[in-house]
């Protein structure tokens, strides 16, 4: 989705914006799915892709870092051994807590029924935790050892292989998604990573694309529909929305 920054340095930013995107798109899933209507197994198959499209990149971002970033930090005496492990043990836990996610997707894509759908919006709402806990421990402890261990082709490996994981019915819409999540703060930074036609993609089609979407999602109607939740937003209600 991102072109090199130009730099030297590894840009450990691109993977502060991605780590939004799924902050963001897991947080949205638990309202989304719970709005979806009893036996609606349209729109319950959509949902079940968009969740099975995001759930293959978490996955394929954490088996990145398993086997390019932690075994080099594993064998760098100046880093904690515990911080290696910490690591680890929280791609375990997600991992989990994903599994549970993705069994309970197709009988709900299949049936759209309602004690299916609170286990799917209850699955989401429980990796949220731990994936919360262990992007923050990265972003404070990890992204900092980088500069000085990793050259940027190195690290841009991991931006590589995230890229190759977005299913291609959906990049344009994740590349949208990643948008809005690189916020105010780093939108410029983002679209400097672009390359000029796909910046210019971004542009005219991304924003439109990601609208039209998430209406399908969250079951259209301005008026009443689910809105996706922003970057850095807390974890949202376990409980199902009123009717």
């Amino acid at each position: 989705m991102s072109a090199s920054n130009g730099r030297g340095a590894p840009d450990t930013g691109e993977m502060v914006v991605v780590h939004r995107l799924f902050l963001q798109e897991y947080a949205a899933a638990v309202a989304v799915v719970r709005a979806v209507a009893p036996g609606d197994t349209a729109r319950a198959a959509f949902v079940a892709d968009h969740l099975a499209a995001l759930g293959q990149m978490l996955t394929e971002h954490h088996l990145a870092e398993d086997e390019l970033v932690w075994p080099r930090l594993a064998a760098d005496p100046a880093v904690e051994p515990g911080l290696v492990a910490r690591m680890e043990e929280q791609h375990e836990q997600i991992a989990d807590a994903l599994g549970r996610l993705e069994r309970a997707l197709p009988q709900w894509a299949d049936r759209a029924e309602p004690d299916l759908g609170d286990e799917v919006a209850d699955a989401c709402a429980a990796l949220l935790p731990a994936l919360e806990e262990h992007l923050g421990d990265e972003e404070r402890h990890i992204l900092p050892l980088v500069p000085g261990r990793f050259t940027a082709a190195q690290w841009a490996r991991l931006s590589e292989r995230g890229r190759a994981a977005v299913p291609r019915a959906h990049r344009l819409y994740m590349l949208a998604a990643l948008g809005e999540a690189a916020g105010t703060d780093r939108r410029e930074e983002f679209l400097g990573r672009l390359p000029g036609p796909v910046r210019l993609l971004y542009r005219v089609a991304g924003p439109r694309l990601r609208r039209r979407t998430w209406d399908r999602l969250s079951g259209g109607g301005t008026e009443n529909r689910v809105r996706p939740e922003h970057s850095g937003a807390g974890r949202p209600s376990g409980k199902r929305a009123a009717k």
